[in-house]
């Protein structure tokens, strides 16, 4: 330990991580100082090279489940500000390898035009997007692949995914290969199902939307939901 709150600047030159990427490239650094850069500085009792070590023995995937407070308890200094900046970088990172990046729910247009390429015409699908507050796309996940013009899935599976991605909103949709775009009374009572599970467990289901090879129907616009 090098003891006291030491910033990078107060470390001796052979052991500053920025200058060691300005002589050799950010490939040349270790985990541990690349996190000691982002930041900045260390704690009352640990220098910042040795908190980056101390986060990172935990892994990213167990920091990722702690909250600002669950980091504040665990490693011993560690304010709000240091909590947040952690916190951000593992959501940053989180984005920046989204393969949904930029992708915003807001419309059953948009629900569509992101629908359309990827349904199967010679299978009625089942599908779900997972959305954020703010409508961001944050999963999509094909539920149940049927027959022709049957399928049967549950609730619970469109849930499982609610629940893993922490997700806010969901809307499904399913196609109808050679059918027309009215409901049937399946599709209503399902969704009825679903709109309850969804509001037991904390979920909003924004929509339900039937596609084929001519276009959409959104329930919740055809005033069925």
């Amino acid at each position: 330990m090098y003891g006291g709150k030491r910033s990078l600047k107060e470390l001796p030159q052979e052991l500053k991580p920025r200058e060691k990427l300005l002589q050799r490239g950010v490939e040349g650094l270790t985990e541990e100082e690349l996190l000691a850069i982002i930041l900045g500085s260390g704690t009352k009792h640990m220098d910042v090279l040795s908190l980056s070590r101390e986060l990172l023995k935990m892994g990213w995937k167990e920091l990722s489940k702690l909250s600002v407070e669950g980091l504040k308890e665990r490693f011993k200094g560690i304010g709000d500000a240091k909590a947040c900046q952690i916190k951000a970088l593992i959501e940053l990172s989180k984005r920046i390898n989204d393969p949904y990046e930029g992708i915003y729910i807001n419309t059953p247009e948009d629900a569509y035009k992101f629908l359309r390429e990827k349904m199967d015409d010679r299978k009625e699908h089942l599908v779900a997007l997972y959305l954020s507050p703010a409508n961001r796309l944050i999963e999509y996940h094909v539920i149940a692949i049927g027959r022709m013009n049957a399928l049967h899935a549950e609730p619970k599976e469109v849930l499982y995914h609610a629940i893993n991605s922490a997700c806010h909103g969901i809307i499904i949709a399913h196609n109808h290969p050679k059918g027309e775009l009215k409901p049937s009374r399946e599709d209503l009572a399902f969704t009825r199902r679903l709109k309850d599970a969804c509001q037991l467990m904390g979920f909003e289901l924004h929509d339900h939307l039937i596609l084929n090879s001519k276009g959409f129907i959104s329930l919740r616009r055809e005033g069925f939901m």
